[in-house]
């Protein structure tokens, strides 16, 4: 495996700049496109984008990488960077300050290198697989909360996209969990689980650049993410549960019920 320190620091210079960028053009946006999906790419998520490939791209050409805007840039290497620009779009087109940065390496199947920056709050998480979790240079831990009826979740819920099964997603959890937020950003929901503002989070239908930071950063904090299922995650499947550890089993048997 290459140099993991050079490769960190390359990683934590892309996230700043890329970062710079996006409070750079805070609510000023120029351009708003619709996606075939029904969301939106603005004229900030490129230019991020751009910002983090060409960095990448300089000093590993020959790495592979998956990226939301211009999907994946296959080299067949060992090395696959899974990137998120801005996530959290429509909340930052929205001037909502819930969005940032994603970058996450994977070598042969595992993550091993995790960060997200949170511009707006000047919040830089770092994870390197087997290292702990880090906020702004300080250990993070996930929460000890022990009682599921006392919960707080986050979770993914996009309307717009399979209402009917969320809904009935949504109707699991009653009676189970205390509260529960959709922020509409997933590196805001999982950097919040990794220091221990959240307890859980649940998403049933995601890309692995979304999430592949964040779970890697709530692993070395502590806490456990797997399928619904129970299955071990990985970047490329479609739900996930990640957790302070300590009440996971007790989720997956709110979704496992006949």
């Amino acid at each position: 495996m290459e140099g993991i320190e050079k490769i960190r620091d390359l990683a934590l210079k892309a996230a700043k700049q890329a970062g710079k960028i996006l409070l750079k053009h805070y609510g000023k946006v120029k351009s708003i496109k619709a996606k075939d999906n029904l969301s939106y790419v603005s004229n900030v998520d490129l230019e991020s984008e751009k910002c983090i490939i060409s960095a990448i791209r300089k000093t590993y050409p020959e790495h592979d990488i998956i990226s939301e805007e211009s999907g994946r840039l296959n080299k067949k290497s060992d090395y696959i960077w899974h990137i998120d620009p801005l996530d959290g779009t429509h909340n930052y087109i929205n001037n909502l300050p819930l969005f940032g940065v994603s970058i996450a390496l994977e070598y042969r199947g595992k993550i091993i290198l995790g960060i997200i920056n949170l511009p707006y709050f000047n919040e830089l998480y770092v994870a390197e697989k087997g290292k702990g979790a880090f906020l702004n240079g300080k250990c993070i831990k996930v929460s000890n909360k022990k009682d599921l009826k006392k919960s707080f979740i986050a979770v993914d819920l996009v309307l717009r996209h399979n209402p009917e099964k969320k809904i009935k997603f949504l109707k699991k959890l009653e009676g189970h969990v205390h509260d529960l937020r959709v922020l509409g950003s997933a590196v805001a929901a999982v950097a919040y689980v990794a220091r221990g503002s959240a307890d859980l989070y649940l998403v049933q239908q995601t890309n692995s650049w979304d999430i592949s930071a964040g779970f890697l950063l709530i692993e070395e904090a502590g806490g456990k993410v797997t399928g619904f299922n129970g299955n071990n995650w990985n970047p490329y499947m479609d739900n996930f549960i990640a957790s302070n550890k300590i009440l996971h089993n007790g989720i997956l048997k709110v979704f496992n019920k006949n």
